[in-house]
Order: structure tokens, then C-alpha cells, then sequence
């Protein structure tokens, strides 16, 4: 819809967290804390999130949520969408084959990143990728290095993993999201197409 909404770095992975949990844990937060302080980001901190910060990476959640769905009617959220998504981020505070990052800018809350190690089926040679399923930015604190200082610790956590991919997901209507990607050396992969069965069925002649 309006351009000016677009963006919020704008990044939907698959709704359930999947894959299989792995035997390396990562480490602690000191380990991101101190990546961090060493990242050209002075006036932002990358932190794993704890139980407190749940409830508002939850309204950046929305945010996000607020633009997809107002831009386009698949992304129609049901009922207890915020609980859902609330219940599934405290989850991945416990995994040890994945993350769920905050971003503080100036001792605020202002963005997060969700995202694990996948395996990929065993037909292919890359046996596991990372994988980044959620990505926002506060609207208030966009344009300030936060996605970037995001993107960095997750790049981090992977290549710490000995990973050498990481792929992610955006909607194809969201040009500021896909310039930001390949601003940062993304290049384009795959196209995921939406079926209306109803309308495909009477196209095909299939009953």
C-alpha cells in the first residue's frame, strides 16, 4: 500500500520453527556482547533475548505483521496470531541450534532477529544452512544501522557454526526490503507462488 510503510526490513520465514535441534550450543550472551562491541554499531547492543523482552519485540512483531497484512490479504493473521508468535519466540530462547536476538539502540528495544541452523534434505551437497526467519525494525529506529548490526550477529552466530550460507525469505512487493538484501551481497534464489485452489481448479478443469 503506501510506500512509506514498506520495508521494516520485512523478513517472513516458514510460521513454525523447525529443524532439528543440534548438539553445539553457540554460547553466551557475553559471546554476542562482545562480538558486538567490536561491530562499527557503537550506539546499538545485540543481546539474546530473555522471558522480559518477549512481550515488546512483540509490538515490533506487530508492526511488521501490520504491513504485510495491510498490504496484501495472504497475510492475514487469525485471532491469537501475537499470542501464537509470543509462545513460539519464548521457545527459541532454549534452542541450541538457533537464536532470537534483540537489538537495543540507545537502551531501547528496537528490533529483533529470529533464525536457526536447517538442514537441507540429504539430496544436497550443503548438508545445513542458516536459516532467518524473522527480521524487524522498530519504525521509530529504521535508518540507523540497527538491520545492519542484526544482520551482523547473525552472520556471526552462523560462521561460527562453520556455516558458509544463510538464506531468507521476503515478500516480493517489499522493493526496500530487496534492495536491503542485496545491498548486503543477497542475491535472488527461489519464487514461492500462491495458489487459490478454487480459481486453479476452475482454470485446470479439475473437480
Amino acid at each position: 500500500m503506501v510506500e512509506s510503510r514498506r520495508c521494516l526490513l520485512g523478513c517472513l520465514g516458514v510460521s513454525v520453527f523447525g529443524g532439528d535441534l543440534l548438539d553445539t550450543v553457540f554460547g553466551t550472551s557475553q559471546d554476542l556482547l562482545s562480538y558486538q562491541m567490536n561491530a562499527p554499531h557503537s550506539d546499538i547492543v545485540i543481546l539474546p533475548a530473555t522471558a522480559d523482552d518477549i512481550e515488546p519485540i512483540s509490538q515490533i512483531w506487530e508492526e511488521l505483521m501490520d504491513l504485510h497484512e495491510g498490504t496484501d490479504e495472504r497475510f492475514a493473521l487469525s485471532i491469537n496470531a501475537v499470542r501464537s508468535w509470543q509462545e513460539l519466540a519464548l521457545g527459541m530462547i532454549d534452542r541450541i541450534d538457533g537464536f532470537l536476538l534483540v537489538a537495543r539502540l540507545e537502551g531501547k528495544r528496537s528490533g529483533f532477529c529470529l533464525g536457526w541452523v536447517a538442514r537441507n534434505p540429504p539430496i544436497y551437497r550443503m548438508p545445513e544452512i542458516g536459516f532467518i526467519s524473522e527480521i524487524a525494525v522498530a519504525r521509530v529506529a529504521q535508518h540507523r544501522g540497527v538491520g545492519r548490526a542484526l544482520m551482523d550477529a547473525a552472520i556471526d552466530f552462523f560462521l561460527r557454526r562453520g556455516l558458509t550460507e544463510l538464506q531468507l525469505s521476503t515478500a516480493v512487493w517489499n522493493e526496500k526490503a530487496c534492495d536491503f538484501w542485496e545491498s548486503l551481497g543477497g542475491e535472488p534464489l527461489l519464487t514461492r507462488y500462491h495458489f487459490d485452489l478454487q480459481e486453479s481448479s476452475n482454470k485446470t478443469g479439475a473437480t
